[in-house]
């Protein structure tokens, strides 16, 4: 059995609804982290993360298809780390997603 690096934090509230859920999903069968090049395996429970932070002082996240991706938990404590650097990749990767989803549909 794998296990988390750290414990999971108590819930701030986030709620995602279903609908968000299933688009998200579809969109990304599997860990975003390994389409885009993040270093390292994939290992882990497939996470829903938040790409564009809060603007903080308590302020959440949008819960929307366009700022959520799925990551595994080793590639999703990898962005909570180098949030920076990776932030314009996921947001490039969600895009384009976008667009080739306009274009097929």
């Amino acid at each position: 059995m794998i296990r988390r690096r750290t414990p999971m934090k108590p819930s701030r509230g986030t709620v995602i609804p279903p609908s968000v859920r299933a688009i998200v999903f579809a969109r990304d069968p599997e860990c975003v982290g390994k389409v885009i090049g993040l270093p390292g395996p994939c290992f882990g429970n497939l996470e829903l993360d938040h790409v564009r932070a809060s603007g903080g002082m308590g302020m959440k996240s949008e819960s929307v298809a366009s700022n959520l991706v799925r990551l595994c938990a080793h590639h999703h404590f990898w962005k909570t780390l180098h949030g920076r650097e990776v932030r314009p990749l996921l947001i490039a990767y969600i895009d384009d997603a976008t667009e080739r989803s306009a274009v097929l549909g």
